[in-house]
């Protein structure tokens, strides 16, 4: 079974709707029939002049009821169909029969099935029911020649005032309860479209405020967002900030005599110790343009390999940029643990402390100053033998 559409479903909801006034209808159809067969017999006599046209009424009659009984199977479509063709095929009996213009009074009930099928089913079943309903005074014309001797026997009477006038009333009753049948059908329709209509017209507008309720909530959150951003930036600044100021103090370089830099180190020596002491001595150096640059390593608990080659590479590194290394602060347990290590301090000159290293390179630094100064010819050492 194929998968019915929301077009198909709608349809059979509106069709179920629909099917209490269409069963009326059929009924009004059938119940006019009836009256229009005893109009017939009544006015034409009970012969084959009267015949024809109570053929006709029986055909409706047989034609709506079967409708009802298709109707309540749940056949809507169906039942219309069969109704209309009734109908139609009445007419087109009379008519070709009678001829015209004594055909002429029936040709009103055509309007029956295209009222019908106008209200109930799909454009395409109203065009082919018009059709077939002006196709039959063609008939007319074109099959009088050949039916002129059974219309010669029908004799079809001259005056059908009477069945003419029942014809009208008959018609009059079956339209005005279409409509009487589906007028409040479509009222209601219109009513509730019109209810459903103002709903949703109020839904979108509750639906824009939502969206616009939710949009400025978005907004606000993506704006407490991006200053949370900003303040985490912010933050993250500080702290690299804070990180660099506390990797600098960790491994300060301090300038003691003019061209004389000292690096102390204190506490245990990691690795991200000894590359901020490595880059900061070498920075300085740079900065300073210093000559010598003393390592004091008096604070340092443990001198183990890392830190060695720490040392080592700091030193090698000063003298690349012109300075010379000086390493002050060795313990014995520290000098026993570099000789055990097998470490070789190379072009590092060494002094117990301190301040034996600045006494030593400030006699160095006067020294060369007084030969700067002293006269051509004179002995650079007659300052120091004087005040001997």
């Amino acid at each position: 079974m194929p998968a019915m559409n929301d077009t198909d479903v709608l349809s059979q909801v509106i069709e179920r709707q629909q099917t209490p006034a269409l069963q009326r209808i059929l009924i009004a159809i059938s119940s006019a029939a009836l009256v229009a067969l005893i109009v017939f017999f009544a006015a034409l006599g009970v012969n084959p002049t009267g015949g024809v046209p109570a053929t006709g009424a029986i055909v409706v009659m047989i034609t709506s009821m079967t409708g009802v009984a298709v109707l309540r199977r749940g056949r809507f479509r169906m039942a219309v169909v069969i109704a209309s063709s009734g109908l139609v095929g009445a007419v087109f009996l009379v008519t070709v029969i009678y001829g015209y213009p004594a055909a002429a009074a029936f040709l009103l009930v055509t309007l029956i099935p295209v009222i019908l099928t106008g209200l109930l089913i799909e454009t395409s079943r109203l065009i082919a029911v018009a059709v077939a309903s002006g196709l039959i005074p063609a008939f007319i014309f074109f099959l009088k020649p050949a039916l002129a001797p059974f219309i010669a026997a029908v004799r079809p009477p001259a005056d059908l005032t009477i069945v003419a006038v029942a014809l009208f009333l008959l018609v009059l009753f079956v339209i005005t309860t279409i409509i009487a049948s589906f007028g409040p059908v479509l009222r209601q329709a219109l009513t509730t479209a019109l209810v459903r209509g103002q709903e949703l017209e109020r839904l979108r507008d509750s639906l824009e405020m939502m969206v616009q309720e939710r949009t400025t909530d978005l907004q606000a959150a993506l704006r407490a967002v991006e200053q949370r951003e900003a303040q985490l930036q912010q933050a993250l600044t500080d702290l690299r900030a804070s990180q660099e100021t506390v990797r600098k103090l960790s491994a300060p370089v301090l300038p003691v005599l003019p061209g004389v830099l000292v690096a102390p180190l204190i506490g245990a020596i990691d690795e991200a110790r000894a590359e901020a002491f490595v880059s900061n001595v070498l920075h300085a150096i740079e900065r300073e343009r210093a000559r010598h640059v003393i390592f004091d390593i008096t604070g340092v608990p443990l001198v183990d390999t890392q830190v060695a080659r720490m040392i080592l590479s700091a030193a090698d590194a000063a003298h690349l940029l012109g300075a010379k290394v000086t390493l002050v602060g060795i313990r014995p347990e520290v000098a026993q643990t570099v000789v055990g290590l097998g470490v070789t301090l190379g072009q590092i000159r060494t002094f117990a402390n301190l301040q034996q290293a600045i006494s030593a390179l400030h006699d160095v630094s006067s020294a060369g100053v007084h030969r700067q100064n002293a006269p051509a010819g004179m002995d650079a050492r007659l300052p120091a033998a004087r005040d001997a």
